[in-house]
């Protein structure tokens, strides 16, 4: 059995939104087959934290059912944003062919320079479990652009149980990730990263 005490502090590691978000030119936000990201973007929108939601996300290792239908992720979420939750579609940009995180912040990043968007401070939305891992590839990938912008972190509502199978598969995952990505130039080496948990994160994944 994977230890869930020790599941829970890496996810707590890779767990690091934003504290106390402020008002934000747009949404950047990181798609996956998921109705809680769509959930997420609109509660920011009609709070007025963002006055436009960007989404991003073609087909890749998240689509899940998504990929069987051949319906891009940014597509389907901008579906949820205008039909579900009454987002106007005006306010709705898609990005909807980046199929990983460095393509999403890449193409992101064109989606809103060629609309000619105010980008001066954007709040990310992503998957819990993925918000320390994307904030690095954005960040890198942000700088090598040379794309003005502060960003501010905020997750989905997912409730993350270090008890599923699932969960505990991804966070494994996420934190080999933070590993392994600095030595391919992926994303930028974590200072803090926790070394015995990394340990334990390689060998714990080889029980899936």
């Amino acid at each position: 059995m994977i230890e869930p005490e020790k599941i829970k502090k890496i996810f707590e590691y890779l767990y690091n939104p934003t504290t106390d978000l402020v008002q934000a030119n747009g949404a950047f936000v990181f798609c996956r087959d998921d109705p809680l990201v769509a959930a997420r973007a609109a509660e920011l929108y009609h709070n007025n934290l963002v006055g436009y939601i960007m989404v991003t996300g073609g087909l890749g290792k998240d689509s899940g059912y998504l990929a069987a239908l051949e319906i891009p992720e940014a597509k389907w979420q901008s579906g949820l944003l205008s039909l579900v939750h009454k987002v106007p579609p005006d306010k709705i940009y898609i990005e909807s062919t980046a199929t990983n995180g460095g393509e999403n912040s890449r193409l992101g990043i064109d989606t809103i320079v060629a609309y000619e968007l105010p980008h001066q401070e954007l709040i990310t939305v992503v998957h819990p479990t993925q918000l320390r891992r994307v904030n690095a590839v954005q960040s890198l990938e942000t700088e090598k652009k040379g794309f003005k912008t502060h960003y501010q972190r905020t997750a989905t509502r997912y409730q993350f149980d270090p008890k599923n199978p699932i969960d505990q598969k991804e966070a494994l995952a996420e934190l080999i990730r933070l590993a392994d990505w600095p030595a391919k130039c992926w994303c930028p080496q974590q200072e803090d990263l926790p070394e015995d948990l990394v340990t334990f994160a390689r060998e714990a994944i080889t029980r899936y």
